[in-house]
């Protein structure tokens, strides 16, 4: 069975979502559709690139990945038909794809161009309907890369630079927050590994993390582990640093958050 995956900033109260799944199932009735989401936040580009580079490598290989977050709609900008890692990717040229393979090429990269797989007319403001989604129908049903479009040069498709926890000369981890869950959690840009060089590959050492005036005395291994309420640092599913707040919201106390940097360092008093 043919897995399609869909990730937008469509919202579900419109029926752009939905018209996208009609138009997929009407060309490979017997495509199976899963929606990654689409609450990705209006034009967040960077905010989809992360949650698909996540998210696709828990798929079979061979699985569909279709992704229009797209301020450039209706544009010059080029829209991209991909393999990485055995996977198929369908997404505009404006960097989003660059987050998932990084500095690996990918298998193949061509330009989406083969204008009779496309619905007529093309929508100006609605590429998703007819362009996106029928190209991606087609390659659930085996259609060859080749046939898509031409070849792309890996060094020719838009990138965006991820920012980049560092770790200072005096030994403290330097990050930043780069969005929240609806829980309200905020995800970092410091992943596990970093915190485990930092503390020397001995997870009894103890650190303190700092946000925005807060100290944080101590890792937790998962939400319920702090009091009711208080704030806490923990490695996420994503294997990052979160910061999280007990049956609550961390969000609430930091609204502008992206962006926000966070220090995380050995205590003194488990150095050794």
């Amino acid at each position: 069975m043919a897995i399609i995956t869909l990730l937008t900033d469509f919202g579900t109260q419109d029926e752009y979502a939905g018209v996208v799944k009609g138009v997929i199932l009407g060309i490979n009735p017997g495509a199976a559709l899963v929606d990654i989401s689409h609450h990705v936040p209006p034009q967040g580009v960077q905010h989809a690139g992360e949650m698909l580079k996540t998210a696709f490598n828990w798929f079979p290989q061979g699985t569909v990945h279709l992704a229009v977050v797209d301020p450039g709609v209706g544009s010059r900008r080029a829209i991209l038909a991909a393999r990485y890692a055995g996977h198929l990717f369908v997404a505009p040229d404006n960097g989003l794809l660059s987050l998932i393979w990084g500095d690996l090429p990918p298998e193949a990269v061509v330009r989406v161009e083969n204008s009779r797989l496309f619905l007529q007319p093309v929508s100006a403001t609605f590429q998703g309907r007819d362009i996106f989604a029928p190209v991606a129908a087609h390659l659930s049903l085996g259609m060859a890369l080749t046939a898509i479009g031409p070849s792309v040069d890996f060094s020719q498709v838009a990138r965006l630079e991820r920012p980049r926890a560092r770790q200072t000369e005096a030994g403290e981890i330097v990050g930043e927050v780069v969005s929240a869950d609806r829980f309200g959690n905020l995800r970092t840009n410091i992943d596990a590994a970093l915190l485990d060089r930092l503390r020397g590959g001995d997870s009894r050492r103890r650190l303190v993390v700092r946000i925005g005036g807060y100290q944080i005395d101590g890792m937790s291994s998962h939400y319920a582990q702090h009091q009711k309420g208080g704030l806490m640092a923990l490695v996420g599913s994503r294997n990052q640093l979160e910061i999280a707040v007990n049956g609550g919201s961390a969000l609430g106390l930091f609204p502008e958050f992206l962006g926000l940097e966070v220090r995380v360092r050995m205590d003194p008093r488990t150095s050794h």
